[in-house]
This record gives C-alpha cells, sequence and structure tokens, in this order.
C-alpha cells in the first residue's frame, strides 16, 4: 500500500514594501519641510517693522478731547488738517533754527517724505490765544529714512539752543522767539522756548520724535510761567497709538 505524502510547499513570500516605507517616509519630511517653511514665513512676517502708510496718518492725529486733556485747557479749537509743507526761509534763512521756529518746512524736510498731516488748535480760537497746538506726522518710505531725517534734526537742533530769532516783516515785528537747552534721546527732541508778541508772552516747546517710519512734530505754548511739557506729551501720545 502506498503511502500519501503531502507535497511540502514553501510559503509564499510578500513583495518587498522598503519601496513604499521609503515613499512614504519622503511624502512625510515633504509636508514637514512645507510646513516649517510657512512657519518661517509667518515668523518672518510678524517681525517685520511696522511700516505706516500715508491713509493712516489722519487717524494718528489727536482729538481734540485728548488735547485738551493734555493742555489742562477747555475749548481748543481744531483748525483745518493740512497736507503741504511752509516754507519760512525767505523769513529765517538759518536752517539750523527754521525746523525749530516752524513745524513741517519744506526746506529742512527736502523731498524724502511721502506724506503729512497737520493740524492747529488753540484756545481760545483768536490771535490772542492762550494755549495752542501744533501737531504733525510725517510719513517716509522707510524707518531708516525717518531715522535720517531724525538724525539730520537732532545735528541741526543742537547748533540753536540759547537762540534768539528776531524778525521784522515790512515793517511790522514778529513775535519774538528765544530757544532754550536742548534734549536729546535716541527717539525724542525737545526744546523749549519763549515767545512775545508785545505784552503776550508764551512759554512753549517744541519735540520731534521718530516712531517706525514716521516723524511727529509738534509745538504747544502756554500762558507765561507756565512749565510746558506739552509738546512732548502729544508726541509721546501718538507714539503709544502707533505701538498698538
Amino acid at each position: 500500500m502506498r503511502r500519501w505524502r503531502a507535497r511540502w510547499r514553501a510559503p509564499m513570500r510578500e513583495a518587498p514594501r522598503r519601496g513604499k516605507v521609503l515613499r512614504c517616509v519622503a511624502g512625510i519630511l515633504l509636508v514637514a519641510l512645507a510646513i516649517a517653511a510657512c512657519s518661517d514665513k509667518g515668523n518672518a512676517q510678524e517681525a517685520a517693522p511696522k511700516v505706516i502708510g500715508d491713509t493712516d496718518l489722519d487717524a494718528l492725529l489727536l482729538k481734540p478731547e485728548q488735547v485738551n486733556t493734555l493742555m489742562a485747557a477747555q475749548g481748543m479749537t481744531p483748525h483745518p488738517v493740512v497736507t503741504v509743507m511752509g516754507d519760512h526761509r525767505n523769513l529765517l534763512p538759518n536752517l539750523n533754527c527754521l525746523g525749530v521756529w516752524q513745524v513741517n518746512e519744506s526746506a529742512i524736510y527736502g523731498d524724502g517724505w511721502t506724506a503729512m498731516r497737520q493740524q492747529l488748535l488753540r484756545s481760545p480760537d483768536a490771535d490772542d490765544w492762550d494755549n495752542l497746538v501744533v501737531q504733525s506726522i510725517v510719513s517716509f518710505p522707510s524707518e531708516q529714512d525717518a531715522r535720517d531725517f531724525y538724525r539730520q534734526s537732532a545735528d541741526r537742533w543742537a547748533k540753536c539752543s540759547d537762540h534768539n530769532v528776531n524778525i521784522n516783516l515790512n515793517g511790522q515785528q514778529l513775535p519774538k522767539w528765544h530757544s532754550g537747552a536742548l534734549t536729546e534721546s535716541n527717539s525724542e527732541l525737545s526744546m523749549p522756548f519763549t515767545r512775545s508778541a508785545g505784552e503776550q508772552v508764551r512759554a512753549c516747546q517744541r519735540a520731534l520724535a521718530v516712531e517706525t517710519n514716521v516723524i511727529i512734530d509738534v509745538q504747544a505754548c502756554k500762558p507765561a510761567a507756565s512749565d510746558v511739557t506739552q509738546a512732548t506729551m502729544v508726541a509721546d501720545t501718538i507714539k503709544a497709538v502707533i505701538r498698538r
């Protein structure tokens, strides 16, 4: 009797999966790299310096009620916003003092700026005012451009401390002006001055600050014997708004 023997067959081997595994790993790496690239791009965008656009300048000017509070005054009447530089170099050709004597002078700013907003507020709203503020914001193409202007202004202001301005225009005496000492930091200049027109004497302060790509140019005046720091207060308030 013949015995039946089952033939042994080797089990079938699965096709090598190494290629699939490598392809999966490569795919995962590509996804991870893409996510990392997006994350780096996002971080770079967050780290980019804030740039103030020309259309943002109006919103940075302080409201009359804010100016009232800073000046400890009432009824500070706003005048229309100005968007062009003044030009008084014919009255004061000394460029070291022109930019301190007046806010936003074209001979001082040149053609490197892109846009500006300036507003005068005073109380009472008359030529014999007691309280006055001129606030302005000037934008530049970049933060470096604004800082270059700030450094140039610091050099000029330093040459105008303890200086008299006495101008007679067409036989008419303009208000006399005498500057004090310059206070300077890496982002803000300030200088006190006295303005006198006949019996009307006003204690004033000028301030110029840089924040991102803008220059904040401010003048503030109050009745004589006042300790005027409101120009720097206005500038600091505007800087705080920009940093939000």
